[in-house]
């Protein structure tokens, strides 16, 4: 008797944890970026001003109440950061520069941010002879990424661009600190690299490219794992 009474308060104990367990909250998406258009070569100007007036917008995201957006120019590395609740924005930013921006998706019932995708594009100059390489875009390994290898050689890809269509050569820089991140080959002519990195580290890596006036874009840092 004294078993079954037993039994029968766990179980009981067990419907009300069961019943009073709180849902789970669900977390912003992704916002998927619409204008400017992704690589997009040159947003005309048609002022003679050295600034320019540039228009973001993107698809609303499930779960989302607010957002963050964020553009950085590929050369100064400077941010802009803006917060807004709608889906557009418009900035004002400098002129004969590339720039990349991404968009951060914020809930007021989820303590997550989700960030987009990052993309980028170049706003014309005024009567500029020479542009600067847009920011290489990192392929292989994708961010956050585990690679398998036994050896660990690592196959590193990007995609380069020139509005000059004179790109000279790339560079790779790699660590396993985003803040000390170290020259690790230089004068590549083609946008891959196969490395050999040590198993069981995490690496931060990003590419600079370089044309013949010796302009110089850096990508953004990514990050990737490697195990055996």
């Amino acid at each position: 008797m004294r078993k079954s009474l037993n039994i029968l308060v766990l179980t009981f104990t067990l419907l009300v944890c069961w019943s009073c367990s709180k849902p789970s909250v669900p977390e912003p998406g992704a916002a998927a970026l619409t204008i400017p258009e992704n690589r997009n070569t040159c947003i005309p100007m048609f002022t003679d001003e050295l600034i320019g007036i540039v228009n973001f917008s993107w698809e609303t995201p499930a779960n989302t109440d607010s957002y963050e957006v964020v553009v950085r120019n590929s050369v100064t590395r400077t941010e802009q950061k803006k917060a807004v609740d709608l889906t557009t924005i418009t900035l004002v930013l400098d002129r004969g520069y590339s720039y990349t921006w991404w968009v951060i998706s914020s809930s007021n019932i989820s303590t997550v941010k989700t960030k987009s995708e990052v993309w980028s594009f170049y706003i014309e100059g005024i009567q500029q002879q020479t542009h600067l390489p847009f920011p290489a875009q990192l392929k292989i390994p994708l961010e956050g990424q585990t690679v398998e290898s036994s050896s660990g050689q690592i196959n590193l890809e990007w995609l380069g661009s020139d509005l000059d269509n004179d790109i000279a050569f790339y560079q790779i820089y790699l660590g396993t600190s985003p803040n000390r991140l170290q020259l690790f080959q230089d004068n590549l002519s083609i946008p891959n690299y196969s490395a050999n990195l040590s198993l069981g580290e995490t690496y931060y890596w990003k590419i600079v490219t370089v044309d013949r006036n010796g302009n110089k874009s850096e990508s953004i840092i990514q990050t990737f794992n490697i195990s055996s």
